[in-house]
């Protein structure tokens, strides 16, 4: 396992210590880390989807809970779609199901980054989180940050993911940006599943894609350091 930066320290030490910093340095010094050989606990990909709903319905409770606590907005959808999960299972995971780790998921959707910052430490200290990956130190392809973290529920055990958001970002990956993603994903996938490398006219497709992307997203960011630099 790769540890994170802080995992280990106490909370109250945690809080002291990023009570320093910016809040753009409070980001930075989130580091990726993932237990290894994460699984969920079932192996068959039909008792898994059908025992996803009731960890759906206890994940929600938790999100929920932590939303109250620290200012933002909690989002509820339900579990990923037969379709995708076996989509995701098949082209990604070498047709492992209990390594789907997204099949249950939410959100939490924060106004600034103090309170994603304070979302994220709840979490850290209230539940048994399994990995982090901050997309704020090393943004996607196309310009998009957020943190995830994947999480142990406490009574269905499932391995779920909750995605913490800035409000701004937020909307423009679930307006803008979500069928410029579709675009690049039908591409990449058709490419998987036929077994062979882009060509050069799909690539083309794609880099153009994510340009347009980028320029959506740096435009927000620049919104929220701009607001960071009045604030410090």
């Amino acid at each position: 396992m790769v540890t994170a930066l802080y995992s280990q320290i106490p909370m109250h030490h945690v809080r002291s210590t990023l009570n320093s910093y910016t809040a753009t340095t409070r980001l930075n010094i989130i580091n990726d880390w993932r237990y290894d050989n994460l699984q969920q606990p079932y192996h068959q990909f039909e008792t898994l989807y059908k025992h996803a709903k009731f960890a759906q319905i206890e994940l929600n409770q938790l999100i929920k809970k932590a939303a109250l606590r620290t200012d933002c907005h909690a989002i509820l959808p339900t579990h990923k779609s037969r379709i995708r999960a076996q989509q995701k299972i098949m082209t990604e995971l070498n047709g492992n199901a209990n390594a789907l780790t997204d099949l249950t998921r939410g959100s939490i959707i924060a106004s600034n980054i103090d309170d994603l910052i304070s979302a994220y430490d709840y979490l850290i200290q209230y539940t048994d989180v399994r990995g982090v990956k901050n997309r704020f130190n090393r943004p996607t392809a196309s310009g998009y940050r957020d943190i995830k973290l994947l999480i142990r529920l406490p009574n269905s055990h499932f391995i779920v993911e909750i995605q913490l958001h800035l409000k701004k970002i937020a909307s423009i990956k679930n307006g803008a940006e979500h069928s410029i993603y579709e675009q690049i994903q039908k591409i990449e996938r058709q490419a998987v599943i036929e077994s062979r490398l882009l060509h050069e006219l799909e690539q083309r497709k794609i880099q153009k894609l994510r340009q347009h992307s980028q320029h959506l997203y740096h435009r927000v960011w620049q919104h929220y350091m701009g607001n960071n630099r009045l604030a410090s």
